[in-house]
C-alpha cells in the first residue's frame, strides 16, 4: 500500500460524516472527495496525534493535520458550536454532537484550511503567503477572496471603535480565539495580520458549515442577520444581544444574501476542481 493510500485510510473515518449531515445535502460525500483530492495534490501529507491540548491544527508548511487525543471540553463545545438547524427529513439536529461528531466536524474544518492553502498557492503562485495582502488590495477577485475580504472588513469596522480590553467580534466564535492576538503570538506581527487571521477563520468556518450541510450554514447566516422569517431562528428568540454575548457581528439581510451566494459559488467551484 502506497503512502497516499495509507493516509486515505487514516482520514476516512474523520471525513465520513454522520447520516444527519448527508441526507438532503446536494453535495453528498464531498468531505471524503475533498480529503482524497488534497492527498493527491500533496496538501495533506500526514496526520499526527496531538497530546498537549484538545486542539486540531493544520500546518501549512508540513501539510500535516494534528489531531488531539483529548476530547473537546464540554463547556468549550457549548461556547463554540452553533447549536441551531435541524434536518427535517429525519428530525435530527444538524449540529455536531459532543465527541465523535465534533471530532469529524473539526477535522473537516482543518481539511478546509488545507484546501484554502491550495487556492492561495494557485492564485498567488510566487508566494502563497502574499495571497491575503493581494486579496485586500483587490489584485485577486476569486470566490475565496470575496469571502475573506467581507469577513476582514467586518472585523476592521468593529476594530475602529473597539476599546482596548473589549472582547473580539467577528463572524464566527472560532475567529475570536485569544491565541490569534498578535501580542500573544510571535507568528502574527501586527494588528492587520491579526484581523486577517481571524477573518480567515471566519471564512473557513462558514465554508465548513456549508459542507457539513447547506441548511446548517443557511440557518447560521439567518441567525447573524436576525432573520425572523426563519422558524429555526425565531423559536430560539435570537436577538442582537445574543450575538453580542457570543462576540458575533449582526449583518443585514442584503449582506446575508450576498454571503450565501458567495459561499455557494465557492463550493460549486470546489466541486468542479476536486472531481476532475
Amino acid at each position: 500500500m502506497s503512502s497516499k493510500q495509507k493516509i486515505k485510510q487514516k482520514i476516512k473515518k474523520y471525513l465520513d460524516v454522520p447520516k444527519k449531515a448527508r441526507i438532503g445535502d446536494e453535495n453528498k460525500d464531498i468531505e471524503l472527495r475533498l480529503g482524497n483530492f488534497l492527498i493527491k495534490e500533496g496538501y495533506i501529507k500526514e496526520t499526527e496525534d496531538r497530546e498537549e491540548d484538545w486542539g486540531f491544527v493544520y500546518y501549512s508548511f508540513t501539510k500535516i493535520i494534528s489531531i488531539s487525543k483529548k476530547e473537546m471540553p464540554h463547556q468549550k463545545w457549548e461556547d463554540c458550536v452553533f447549536k441551531m438547524g435541524r434536518n427535517k427529513e429525519i428530525e435530527e439536529d444538524l449540529f455536531p454532537a459532543p465527541g465523535v461528531e465534533t471530532e469529524k466536524y473539526r477535522f473537516l474544518h482543518e481539511a478546509n484550511h488545507a484546501y484554502q492553502e491550495y487556492l492561495c498557492s494557485k492564485e498567488s503562485p510566487e508566494d502563497s503567503k502574499e495571497w491575503y495582502q493581494k486579496s485586500l488590495e483587490g489584485e485577486i477577485s476569486s470566490c475565496y477572496s470575496k469571502l475573506f475580504n467581507f469577513c476582514f472588513k467586518k472585523r476592521e469596522e468593529v476594530e475602529v471603535n473597539k476599546k482596548e480590553n473589549e472582547p473580539q467580534k467577528g463572524l464566527s466564535v472560532w475567529g475570536n480565539a485569544e491565541n490569534y492576538n498578535y501580542k500573544n503570538n510571535e507568528e502574527i506581527p501586527n494588528k492587520i495580520s491579526e484581523l486577517a487571521v481571524r477573518a480567515q477563520e471566519d471564512a473557513n468556518e462558514m465554508i465548513t458549515m456549508f459542507l457539513w450541510h447547506p441548511f446548517y450554514f443557511n440557518t447560521y447566516i439567518d441567525y447573524l442577520s436576525l432573520n425572523y422569517q426563519n422558524k429555526e431562528v425565531r423559536e430560539r428568540e435570537a436577538t442582537r444581544e445574543d450575538l453580542e454575548r457570543q462576540g458575533l457581528i449582526a449583518i443585514s439581510k442584503e449582506e446575508a444574501s450576498n454571503l450565501k451566494r458567495i459561499v455557494r459559488a465557492y463550493v460549486k467551484e470546489m466541486v468542479l476542481t476536486i472531481d476532475i
